[in-house]
């Protein structure tokens, strides 16, 4: 690779997720310092090397390099004095020094401490340990050119952000989706990682719904938009990533708040050692060591690492708060359906009332196959099972809310659907001992009326629900809750099952919303996990509230504070490690960073230091910050074996 790619590839990864204002800003601080280092050897060898007559050129020199690389941070220094903003303070705290320093001819100085701020600045903007950049590689997701189908069947090539709801775009092998859509044609495996968090490819075919920002692998798909622009579910990932990059946990706004009073206190530490020393450049020194940098850049190194590791498990937090929140939680509520189910019906099994099972289904199949319910699709997914061929009906007639007739080409009719339907229809039934739904088929053949049996369907526990629980348990939280609206049967099937301490059923969207508030009165600190419409209100009280799957409804992902967008339930107690990880770490930042500042105030106050070294010391703490922060990048989830310290 030659030294220009290098330098080229050196620039991207630096400029990556800046804003030209950031850009501008560092090129200024960069720029100025360069020169003002430049102009401060020349003065230093024309003072050393060159007749005395001509020393005073050397310090004019040296001055003109100090009022150069001062400039810039005086100009931050007063616009901060507008703004309150604690970013200002290290800028402020090396404009007074280098001031100082300034006044009383010490030009070295009033020029190296600005130049090595410049360097602490740079590791500042970059402390958030590429936010900006995950940010970024988020937005470079995002197509910008898609392949529409339209309706005279040729192929356009437009912008992405042209494509609207409805629209069938084409997506080739090594293409990336442009929109959330539905396939309608073909087979391809997906690359969903970006979104999902889930490393293995998921096969895609017609039916499945892809996301933007995903890969195809393989095979030539056709798809129908069901997202698009905004709306999309990448969008809405990038929406929560900057927003959760923005905001600041209780920890942090401590910190910022009491941040001026440290700067106040450093001012005064100054004038006092100044007035008892006489020393000009001790209290110069305690000005440069005073800088807030580690203060300032101890969160947001910390808690945005995080995010980007929570992101790349599939876990997106809306706010920072609720990293820390996670910490404290010690009772988890969960949904049932879809959240510790799989949200999914199954046939568990065939009664035959007349004939063997395989006729009963093979009986009903022409209508299930054309019909789009989830009882329907269940009993198509068992006869296709069973090895049964599918005979075309003359129609289907679907009855709402009750059930389907199917009309056959010999002139039979097929009941399927409702018990109290079918005795409508004067056709008796019989006991059936199950928890779950059932639907029962029947046949009418000129007068004859003949029940022809009863599918039985259930729901089942995911597969990593029980051991969700352990995990969970393991944490220390107290209390797992299961709230459903389904009946009391099946709801201990699936609680038993999985092994939560207290069962709620037929429960409606506001009992739910009771339970929750009940919970935290008994005075703990409540996670309420849920995937449906009905969950809302819930996950709203919860003091955290977590939406599953990428699939769900939209109000439940805006009234949840973390989305997962995975159905991995392991994921819960991930988050949960995480976030003690990220408190334990941003509690260490602080405690260390202001333990190596005091140390520090208390050898520049006592002249054991120089500005200059003083400069180079006050970075020790900021390095220390950024180098803890980024161990979280290197975190990985190990279940059973990090509790919550």
């Amino acid at each position: 690779m030659s030294s220009v790619s290098v330098a080229k590839r050196i620039q991207t990864d630096l400029d990556a997720g800046l804003t030209a204002y950031e850009k501008w800003r560092m090129t200024i601080r960069f720029s100025t310092a360069l020169v003002a280092a430049s102009l401060l050897l020349v003065g230093i060898l024309i003072e050393r090397w060159m007749p005395a007559e001509q020393r005073s050129l050397g310090a004019a020199f040296q001055a003109a390099a100090a009022l150069l690389v001062l400039a810039p941070i005086l100009w931050e220094a007063l616009w901060g004095l507008f703004r309150e903003s604690p970013e200002y303070y290290s800028a402020q705290l090396v404009s007074i020094a280098a001031l100082a320093a300034f006044a009383i001819g010490d030009f070295a100085t009033a020029v190296i401490v600005p130049v090595i701020l410049s360097v602490a600045f740079f590791l500042e903007e970059r402390s958030i340990l590429g936010a900006h950049s995950a940010i970024a590689g988020l937005q470079a997701l995002q197509s910008n050119l898609a392949r529409k189908l339209a309706e005279d069947g040729t192929e356009q090539t437009i912008a992405a952000s042209e494509l609207k709801v409805g629209d069938t775009m084409i997506i080739a092998p090594g293409e990336s989706i442009p929109a959330d859509a539905t396939v309608l044609h073909g087979h391809a495996a997906i690359d969903q990682s970006s979104i999902t968090g889930e490393s293995t490819p998921e096969e895609v075919s017609p039916g499945s719904k892809i996301f933007a920002g995903s890969m195809n692998l393989n095979g030539l798909i056709r798809a129908r938009v069901t997202s698009a622009g905004d709306d999309t579910t990448l969008a809405k990932v990038l929406d929560l990533f900057q927003e959760a990059e923005r905001s600041k946990t209780r920890v942090l706004r401590l910190v910022e708040q009491y941040a001026k009073y440290f700067v106040l206190a450093v001012l005064m530490i100054a004038g006092i050692t100044l007035f008892l020393t006489h020393d000009v450049t001790r209290a110069i020194t305690v000005l440069v060591v005073g800088c807030p940098g580690p203060f300032l850049i101890a969160g947001p190194a910390a808690m945005v690492a995080s995010l980007a590791v929570a992101s790349r498990h599939g876990i997106l937090v809306k706010n920072a708060r609720f990293l820390e929140a996670l910490s404290e939680v010690n009772s988890v509520v969960f949904d049932k359906t879809g959240t510790m189910t799989t949200g999914q019906l199954n046939v568990c099994r065939v009664v035959p009332f007349s004939g063997e099972e395989r006729e009963v289904v093979q009986a009903v199949l022409a209508g299930v196959s054309v019909n789009q319910h989830p009882v329907s699709k269940a009993i198509a997914r068992y006869g296709k099972q069973l090895d049964l061929s599918f005979v075309e009906a003359d129609e289907v007639e679907e009855v709402p809310g009750l059930g389907i007739r199917i009309h056959c080409s010999d002139g039979r009719i097929i009941l399927l659907g409702r018990e109290t339907w079918l005795n409508q229809e004067g056709i008796e039934t019989q006991s059936i001992d199950h928890s779950g739904p059932m639907v029962w088929a029947a046949e009418i053949s000129g007068e004859t009326k003949q029940l022809l049996g009863c599918i039985c369907l259930s729901d089942h526990a995911r597969s990593d629900s029980s051991q969700a629980i352990q995990l969970l348990r393991d944490l220390r939280v107290e209390r797992t809750i299961l709230l459903t609206g389904d009946r009391a049967a099946v709801a201990q099937q699936i609680g038993q099952e999985v092994g939560v301490d207290e069962i709620v059923s037929e429960v409606l969207p506001s009992e739910k919303l009771q339970v929750v508030e009940l919970e935290k009165q008994a005075g703990y600190n409540v996670m309420v996990v849920g995937d449906g419409i009905n969950d809302a209100p819930a996950l709203a009280a919860g003091h955290v509230g977590v939406a599953m799957g990428v699939g769900g409804a939209d109000i439940t992902m805006r009234s949840a504070d973390i989305v997962l967008m995975t159905h991995q339930l392991d994921r819960l107690p991930m988050a949960m490690v995480l976030a003690a990880k990220t408190k334990a770490t941003i509690h260490r930042n602080v405690l260390i960073g202001a333990g190596l500042t005091l140390v520090m105030l208390g050898m520049a106050s006592a002249g054991t230091i120089t500005p200059i070294a003083g400069a180079v010391l006050q970075n020790v703490g900021e390095a220390f910050v950024i180098i803890n922060s980024a161990a979280i990048l290197r975190w990985k989830w190990q279940p059973n074996s990090q509790p919550i310290s």
